[in-house]
């Protein structure tokens, strides 16, 4: 059966009639698999024979053009399914094969704008105030797959220039940026339509038209460079990202918008593991301070405050867990947990003091035991084991000893109630 997309059929015929060495016939497998649209059958046999006969070149090429043709022809049916995510990884494997070919260009460029499309709809849904990071992750992924994308471009001036606004900058911090910057796209559309039909030859108004563009560069860089020295990660990240706007290529803005990118997840990462703090999770809060040190430079203070603070809660619970084991008189696991504590924090609150004042209970308890089964009788041994319920009541088996000899008593009052005879 042939498949409608004859032109990748004809594209690896094509390839095909390049390898005229070896046996006859020998891709005509190939050959047949890739016209009934088998590609995964043609490239296994296209392998076979690459592997067969490693330096024939001819041959090589085979089995690189059959394997190109099999992703266009995937990322052809991803298209058409509109699963266009998986069709431009398709595209990006096929073009990583052979950079240039034409038919692999054009599909990764349909791609890309149907993506950004996509994602142009999406940042459209997110409009309210209560959206801003939805509609910048939308109008970020249209700028990945179209990054001179004018409609994304001023989206996320606007976006970014409104979340440092709503995070306490003025309004006419925002006002003013957004306006200039509208101002300069126009401007700079502008400049490059003249200068593409009218003003070819015009290099000063080239040069004011630069100049402009670069004294807008540095007032977002200036305002970037206050807001980072005052600790305002975020807003300064979103300085920095509309520097790249006007100007992708800009140094001090690329390397800004890199450390302020980290550093705003380090500040999520610390934040994250002050709850975890909190909510006990010193395992989930060490491994996310991990994150956070890798990332930041300027919260090394915060960092440094958080891992305090795991040990900190570390040696609480431990105490208040020995509290615990303490009241439900599990002295011999509460001595265990204070030792634990204060192996590290031999000065933690009255940890110390308490832990004798159970072992004193726990040599209290033994010694009145060991009196106990060597009274030599019920009511001194009774007196030894109430002695031990007053400071351990569920030590060994003091309560059913006191319930023996609670039930022998009337056995032995007996005799000397009914003893005496009643006078005459």
């Amino acid at each position: 059966m042939i498949r409608s997309n004859a032109q990748l059929a004809v594209f690896l015929c094509l390839a095909l009639a390049a390898c005229q060495a070896g046996e006859k016939g020998r891709e005509q497998k190939v050959v047949e698999a890739a016209r009934s649209g088998r590609f995964d059958l043609a490239v296994e046999e296209a392998r076979r024979l690459a592997e067969a006969h490693p330096d024939d070149a001819a041959l090589q090429a085979l089995y690189l053009d059959t394997r190109v043709a099999a992703l266009l022809d995937r990322g052809r049916d991803q298209v058409f399914a509109e699963d266009f995510d998986g069709a431009l990884r398709s595209f990006l494997q096929a073009i990583e094969l052979a950079p240039g070919h034409p038919m692999v260009e054009s599909w990764l460029l349909k791609t890309r704008k149907q993506l950004a499309t996509r994602w142009l709809d999406e940042a459209a849904e997110n409009t309210g105030p209560e959206k801003l990071d939805q509609a910048e992750a939308a109008y970020e992924r249209v700028l990945l797959y179209e990054p001179d994308n004018p409609y994304a471009v001023e989206g996320l001036a606007h976006v970014l220039l409104l979340k440092n606004y709503r995070a306490g900058q003025s309004k006419t911090y925002f006002d003013d940026g957004l306006s200039s910057f509208r101002e300069l796209r126009l401007q700079n559309a502008r400049r490059s339509f003249e200068l593409s039909r009218h003003y070819r030859d015009n290099d000063p108004a080239a040069v004011r038209g630069e100049q402009v563009e670069r004294l807008m560069i540095d007032e977002r860089l200036a305002q970037a460079r206050t807001l980072e020295a005052e600790g305002h990660y975020f807003a300064a990240r979103n300085e920095y990202r509309l520097v790249l706007l006007l100007d992708p290529t800009d140094a001090e803005g690329r390397a800004g918008f890199d450390r302020m990118d980290r550093e705003t997840r380090a500040t999520s990462a610390l934040a994250q593991a002050d709850m975890e703090i909190r909510r006990g999770e010193l395992e989930e809060a060490r491994e996310t301070l991990a994150e956070a040190e890798v990332l930041t430079e300027a919260q090394r203070e915060g960092l440094t405050a958080l891992e305090t603070g795991i040990e900190e809660k570390r040696l609480q619970d431990l105490y208040a867990e020995a509290q615990r084991l303490t009241e439900d008189f599990r002295y011999a696991e509460a001595v265990a947990t204070y030792g634990e504590l204060l192996a590290l924090a031999p000065d933690f609150s009255d940890a110390a003091q308490r832990k004798r004042t159970i072992e004193e209970f726990i040599r209290m308890a033994e010694e009145f035991y060991a009196s106990a089964l060597s009274a030599k009788d019920d009511t001194s041994a009774e007196l030894y084991l109430r002695q031990i319920q007053v400071i351990w009541p569920e030590y060994k088996d003091v309560a059913a000893r006191l319930a023996d000899i609670a039930a022998r008593k009337p056995a032995q009052e007996s005799p000397a109630e009914g003893g005496a005879e009643t006078p005459r």
